[in-house]
């Protein structure tokens, strides 16, 4: 199966790539760069504290939707982060995690700013311009041509991987974009060699889009960067040595490593790691640090004795150990409870309105999914290990996302979980989740790194929803939340910044019985064509302009729809739109959806904060404080709010709270409490 899966996803990719975007240019990609403006200490607002034109500013780049990629020395010691965007306006941003290995960090902005297009390769003298906020004078383009590639050794960071290029770059442009003709993304400008004027002469050094790629992957994942160990120290080779071939030596193995298990021995010279060569110690570490953590094995090139070999350094676990709760031997792709394992078998790929979603099998012919996989589609592809099998849509009155899918063929004496004695949800922070579902990146049925209970679903809510830390990306849609024990809890609905969503089995139960409701075909046919007629309008108006004929409609057409997911988009584009009524009613309504989800409730105290409706914040700020004690970003809404909407007792209990979560934003928030300025006029 897992054979199977791994061709079938390799396809799907290969066609949503086919589907890829018209060539922009690099005027466009303006658009997704943004001056990072740092709030220094001893400073009321970001870029202050500097003679003009020599402004503490830095350049970003938005490399995934809602994440901007920056450079770490632009803003380590700030208190506070603005960004400000290629439209002129400024908003706040929070760190999210660094590597102060690479001096790459990341920063989450609630604002709808598309991620940028990434180039898969550069050439050498190959046309790219450079994009930042020189000088802090706002961001220009200067242009120039690669001037070398994979540069390891300039001195700058712990592990580097830079393009080199001619194109002007100053301070104030670290954190930029270094683009092709095309406005792709071919690196993050990192680095100048400068004159003694402090000033652009002509070698500058961008972090490669692969290594920023690898290490925004890995950040997103879990907060931190783990490079694979080959087990091997290298040096520069010896004189004699580099008269033959100009390649690293070995000089000595660890014993039980990668490198000793594919038969490496001191003496070697390391040519070439995959189709990267590799001149130096430096050139090696580089190539290593560019891999993905979950590389499974990577083909070297060595020299020995004047003879060539190829070999392969495979990182996979030995599976020399007895299998234990927390790892099980006999299976190196899942190092995880064996019962928790065992339940990828009860979920499958499928291709509907979403290319690629997962679906989670609860009986001999039905699998249950969401709604924004299925949309408004009568059928769904379900890949199985015997072949694509179609699935028909069940009719059900049930009005949540989730969607019921009947198919023949799926496998016989697999796993199907037992909906009746579903567990009782655990208290807050007892016990790990799982989720399971497609992984487009590794091509396969995984189970995902676990997390814990964030809240219960709210008894006050529309819909019922758990909230978790485990870890869900793109494609888990569908799939299943499990405990330890392997026991199914509820069905994965996505979410993000470190906060996930489930539906629980409560929900599939009520799925199932709805089933024969006598409004059961209207109520599928009205959720489903508003569903796609919503998903049509927030393509046409990702950067809607206000009162044009899309926002209008927006509001009524999706608020009809009522799924959670869109409510939020829609909102944020309309707040974008400067329509902020529409955009508060619309994250209102997820709010009501889904009172304990703090990504709601996020976005709802965004939307009033640009409207400006502060008194109206204190309420869901302090409903916010108690779902996330701990998160600075929620602390700083009750502070806001607390001063600007009359509540000081608020604004005192977010400052207290935000002392041991962040005492270096707490001491801005304190000078804001005691010397606020007035509040923005209501919009």
């Amino acid at each position: 199966m897992a054979r199977f899966i791994s061709c079938l996803l390799a396809a799907i990719a290969a066609a949503l790539l086919a589907g890829a975007p018209a060539k922009a240019s690099p005027a466009v990609a303006l658009e997704h760069v943004v001056s990072v403006l740092p709030v220094w200490p001893g400073h009321q607002q970001g870029g202050s504290g500097a003679r003009p034109g020599r402004a503490p500013e830095g350049s970003g780049v938005v490399i995934r939707e809602g994440i901007i990629a920056t450079a770490w020395h632009v803003i380590e010691p700030a208190t506070r982060i603005d960004v400000r965007l290629s439209d002129g306006r400024i908003l706040p941003v929070r760190l999210l995690a660094q590597d102060t290995s690479t001096d790459i960090a990341l920063l989450r902005i609630e604002e709808p700013v598309e991620p940028i297009e990434v180039a898969e390769t550069a050439a050498i003298a190959q046309p790219v311009c450079a994009i930042g906020n020189a000088f802090g004078l706002g961001l220009s383009v200067t242009c120039g041509v690669v001037s070398a590639l994979n540069v390891s050794n300039a001195g700058f960071n712990t592990v580097e991987d830079f393009v080199q290029t001619d194109a002007a770059a100053n301070p104030g442009s670290s954190g930029g974009a270094l683009v092709d003709q095309d406005g792709r993304l071919v690196g993050m400008v990192s680095a100048i060699f400068a004159s003694d004027a402090d000033a652009n002469i002509g070698v500058n050094f961008a972090v490669s889009s692969q290594l920023l790629l690898r290490v925004t992957d890995a950040l997103m994942a879990v907060g931190s960067v783990t490079y694979l160990e080959p087990g091997w120290r290298l040096n520069r080779a010896r004189r004699s040595q580099l008269a033959e071939i100009a390649a690293p030596a070995v000089v000595s193995v660890d014993s039980g490593s990668p490198a000793d298990r594919a038969g490496i021995k001191a003496g070697d010279q390391i040519v070439s790691i995959g189709a990267r060569r590799v001149l130096s110690p430096r050139d090696a570490a580089s190539a290593m640090a560019v891999l993905p953590e979950t590389t499974g094995e990577v083909s070297l090139t060595l020299q020995r004795s004047g003879e060539t070999k190829t070999v392969s350094l495979s990182f996979a676990e030995e599976t020399t150990q007895v299998a234990s709760q927390l790892e099980t031997a006999k299976d190196p792709d899942c190092p995880h409870p064996e019962d928790v394992c065992q339940m990828r078998q009860i979920v499958f790929p499928v291709s509907s309105f979403d290319p690629v979603g997962s679906a989670t099998r609860i009986a001999d012919d039905l699998l249950v999914t969401n709604r924004h996989v299925v949309g408004n589609s009568k059928t769904a592809t379900v890949h199985t290990p015997y072949g694509p099998k179609t699935a028909t849509v069940v009719p059900s009155a049930y009005r949540g996302d989730l969607v019921l899918l009947q198919v023949d063929g799926l496998p016989d004496g697999s796993l199907i979980p037992a909906l009746s004695a579903s567990p009782v949800v655990p208290p807050e922070g007892n016990g790990a989740y799982y989720a399971i579902g497609a992984d487009i990146a590794r091509k396969q049925v995984r189970v995902f790194d676990p997390g814990e209970l964030l809240s219960p679903p709210a008894r006050d809510g529309v819909f019922g929803r758990l909230h978790v830390t485990a870890q869900m990306q793109p494609g888990v849609s569908g799939g299943g939340l499990v405990d330890t024990a392997g026991r199914l809890v509820g069905i994965a609905v996505g979410g993000g910044d470190g906060r996930f969503e489930a539906i629980p089995l409560g929900d599939v139960t009520k799925l199932l019985d709805l089933r024969s409701d006598p409004q059961a075909d209207q109520v599928t046919e009205e959720l489903g064509s508003g569903f796609e007629a919503c998903a049509a309008l927030l393509d046409a108006t990702g950067g809607g302009q206000p009162g044009t004929t899309e926002t209008t409609n927006l509001t009524s057409i999706c608020s009809k729809a009522a799924n959670h997911g869109q409510l939020l988009k829609a909102g944020r584009i309309l707040a974008q739109a400067g329509q902020f009524d529409d955009a508060i009613r619309m994250h209102g309504q997820a709010v009501e959806q889904v009172p304990n989800s703090i990504n709601s409730r996020m976005s709802l105290l965004v939307s009033l904060q640009l409207g400006g409706r502060f008194a109206e914040m204190t309420g869901h700020a302090r409903k916010l404080m108690e779902l996330a004690p701990n998160d600075p970003q929620a602390l700083r809404f009750s502070i806001q709010s607390g001063v600007w909407g009359g509540d000081l007792e608020l604004a005192e209990d977010g400052y207290a709270a935000l002392q041991e979560a962040d005492p270096r934003q707490a001491q801005a928030a304190r000078r804001f409490i005691d010397a606020a300025p007035p509040a923005p006029p209501r919009r």
